[in-house]
């Protein structure tokens, strides 16, 4: 799968569109699979486990199942769009409208970490600590996730920042 299809990029020459979780629909349905094995196989040991505990497992296979469907239906179909000509920053979901979230004169890109994993986060110059977007899926240590960060910001984050610093330069 090539870099276009594995986040869904539109682009021109004023605008860049992309979906940054889109990878995230192939793991999660991956895991939803895995949670319907587990709930069909899970009646063979029932009398191996206790009965608190069996209904706890099928509470938190729900949970699971809610939680990869939301992945799969909404979080992976979030897209951001770049448009040099509006000098905006959209943010377009399943759930609502397209909205505008910023400039893009005042976009700043920085590194989000968080147990042990860290992506790339999208905010306002003034208030990217107090409310910001991840752009790109979770990279970790390791010669895979090496070579996916890589190819993302060759194919990806290049091209971002460069509507930022054109946008940035028709406003000086």
């Amino acid at each position: 799968m090539n870099i276009r299809e594995k986040y869904n990029i539109k682009e021109n020459s004023n605008s860049f569109s992309f979906q940054p979780l889109k990878p995230l629909q192939k793991l999660s349905s991956w895991f939803l699979a895995g949670i319907f094995a587990t709930a069909i196989l899970l009646p063979l040991f029932r009398e191996m486990l206790d009965e608190t505990l069996f209904f706890a497992l099928y509470i938190l296979l729900a949970y699971g199942v809610i939680h990869s469907l939301y992945d799969i239906l909404i979080r992976a179909k979030i897209s951001y769009t770049f448009d040099l000509r509006a000098n905006s920053v959209y943010r377009m979901s399943p759930v609502s409208e397209k909205k505008k979230i910023m400039k893009l004169e005042e976009a700043v890109i920085f590194v989000s970490s968080e147990m042990g994993s860290w992506h790339y986060s999208l905010g306002a110059k003034k208030s990217h600590f107090v409310k910001s977007y991840a752009i790109s899926e979770n990279f970790s240590s390791g010669k895979k996730s090496d070579a996916k960060q890589e190819i993302y910001e060759e194919q990806i984050l290049m091209r971002i920042n460069k509507m930022i610093d054109s946008a940035q330069g028709l406003t000086n």
